[in-house]
């Protein structure tokens, strides 16, 4: 009997060899394809997070620097504000915390943009800091 499953092992080697060899490459391509996906999530959610802090500091300069005072613009920055946190849980956990940070500092100061250019640099800083950590991560990908 063991003569018999050596000779059929022999007889049949290059078609598990053949099966091994497809078994392997699948598994590659399937672990490749989930990382180019995750990827590619991780790059849209950080062009919005990108487009997101755009709109918030043309927000953030038009209440600043001039005298147009509209309710409605405050509830789009906190709109932004919102996305851009739940934008950053897709991205990684530092740029959650930047956007977490963003949030804190926006909470403090949004009120005083009109009447206080320091409420501005503030919040400026804090969208840049996000955003810069958010192209540091995005060229980082593969």
């Amino acid at each position: 009997m063991a003569i018999n499953l050596k000779l059929q092992f022999e007889k049949n080697l290059l078609a598990i060899i053949s099966l091994a060899v497809a078994i392997v490459a699948l598994s590659y391509n399937s672990w490749r394809n989930e990382l180019s996906e995750d990827n590619r999530n991780i790059r849209e959610a950080g062009f919005e997070v990108m487009r997101e802090a755009a709109k918030l500091q043309a927000y953030i300069d038009t209440k600043t620097y001039t005298d147009k005072d509209n309710s409605d613009e405050a509830i789009a920055g906190w709109v932004s504000i919102n996305l851009i946190v739940s934008l950053s849980e897709l991205i990684s956990v530092d740029i959650q915390s930047e956007a977490i940070n963003l949030k804190t500092v926006w909470t403090e100061n949004w009120s005083g943009l009109n009447e206080d250019k320091a409420a501005n640099q503030k919040i400026t800083q804090a969208n840049n800091q996000l955003v810069s950590a958010v192209r540091t991560h995005l060229a980082r990908l593969k």
